[in-house]
């Protein structure tokens, strides 16, 4: 960010990131509202872009002002992937060749089906009778497992260790939580392959 390899800043513990950094960028550049305008800042996630954001009208006690470009760094979609590489002239080569994100409702119901599946399964009905989801239930485990997919995606991990972490012996409930994954492990990268799309 700094204009010369010197300009380090440190932001105290205990203080607003967010806050710290709008206040300490537009101190920067107090007269020239174009030159904040002209600065990229790399972010986490995009909630940090978001509270940047909010940061800066904050620090400006809501005056207008031309923001600097915000990316996030953890959790970027394919086509913004796409349209970063046209910047860079990738666009029709290897960038353009990834396959569409599944849309979320569609990825979501497909899900839903894959957990109201594994509930009518011997395992389930044997270790955790009664506990069978509603389909709204359902509906709230498939939001909940795509977050997680797209956590475990985001983190460039996988989920091929899962039954390695605990002994076969461990205990009932993580067996039953190990036979659940298999939605993750197992179906889900099938279903991907079948509807030629990726995670987002």
């Amino acid at each position: 960010m700094g204009r010369s390899p010197s300009a380090v800043t440190s932001i105290p513990a205990g203080s607003s990131f967010v806050d710290a950094l709008a206040r300490g960028l537009l101190d920067r550049w107090p007269a020239d509202p174009l030159a904040l305008a002209g600065a990229t800042i790399l972010l986490p996630t995009r909630r940090a872009c978001r509270s940047l954001r909010e940061a800066f009208l904050r620090a400006s006690d809501g005056k207008p002002l031309l923001l600097p470009r915000m990316l996030p760094l953890g959790d970027l979609d394919a086509e913004e992937l796409l349209l970063g590489a046209e910047d860079t002239g990738l666009a029709g080569g290897a960038a353009a060749e990834l396959p569409p994100a599944m849309p979320a409702l569609r990825r979501q119901l497909l899900l839903t089906r894959l957990i109201l599946q594994w509930s009518r399964t011997e395992a389930v009905e044997g270790a955790a009778r009664g506990l069978r989801p509603s389909e709204d239930q359902a509906a709230r485990l498939a939001e909940e497992l795509a977050r997680l997919i797209d956590q475990v995606d985001t983190e460039g991990l996988g989920f091929e260790g899962l039954a390695d972490l605990v002994p076969a012996d461990y205990a009932a409930h993580w067996q039953l939580t190990l036979e659940f994954l298999r939605i993750v492990t197992e179906h889900w990268p099938a279903i991907q392959a079948e509807q030629g799309c990726i995670g987002p």
